[in-house]
């Protein structure tokens, strides 16, 4: 979290998290000052935009999260099945802790939002990509050809985004545990370019 003096990074991070519970139509600015603690006077001078300014910064800051979730646990694995079991840990975490209110960062605001803003669409676009991209290079890393490691890293996307919202409706968090046991399942067995392959190693340097 921001420093508490940094007014503007509090807000974000708050409506983040607000958005990704409640929704973008059910998340006033108050409630964003009230999580944040920030001087009620600093909204329209930070976010001069108003609330899909501050609703872009919060999008941005998922696509970050994402990233670095990704690498985090990228850091104690060594193949990509063991990489998807490690980011479902990290999510059903997350999901659980929240008492089922805080599923995938970007998610409850895509259903609301998508088909109305042409300029939150494209943010959404946006940090789907970036999740996207950090799996490939991942991926090819570990020896799985480009074009087969975008597949896949789509796969997880949707199995993902399905599961969650599953168990979020549910309450219980079996349905994402078992399809995400079942994806990393499926993922572990394919095929991958011997680690000492041109093509490999090139990858591996590029994504070092």
């Amino acid at each position: 979290m921001p420093r508490r003096s940094d007014s503007r990074s509090r807000m974000i991070y708050a409506a983040a998290e607000l958005f990704r519970e409640r929704g973008y139509h059910a998340t006033a600015f108050s409630d964003v000052i009230q999580a944040s603690g920030a001087p009620r006077g600093s909204t329209y001078f930070h976010f001069p935009g108003g609330k899909q300014q501050l609703a872009c910064e919060a999008v941005a800051l998922a696509g970050d999260e994402i990233e670095q979730m990704v690498a985090t646990a990228a850091a104690s694995c060594g193949d990509p099945g063991s990489l998807v079991r490690a980011l479902g840990d990290m999510v059903a975490a997350r999901l659980e802790g929240s008492g089922y209110r805080s599923g995938c960062a970007i998610a409850t605001m895509v259903l609301e939002l998508a088909p109305q803003s042409e300029e939150l669409s494209s943010q959404f676009e946006n940090v789907f990509g970036r999740w996207r991209q950090a799996l490939v290079r991942r991926f090819e890393i570990w020896g799985i050809t480009p074009g087969r490691a975008t597949d896949l890293a789509e796969l997880v996307m949707s199995v993902f985004e399905g599961a969650l919202v599953v168990s979020r409706a549910a309450r219980r968090i079996d349905s994402f545990r078992t399809a995400t046991e079942a994806l990393a399942e499926f993922i572990g067995h394919e095929p991958r370019l011997p680690a000492g392959s041109s093509r490999a190693a090139r990858t591996g340097r590029a994504g070092s």
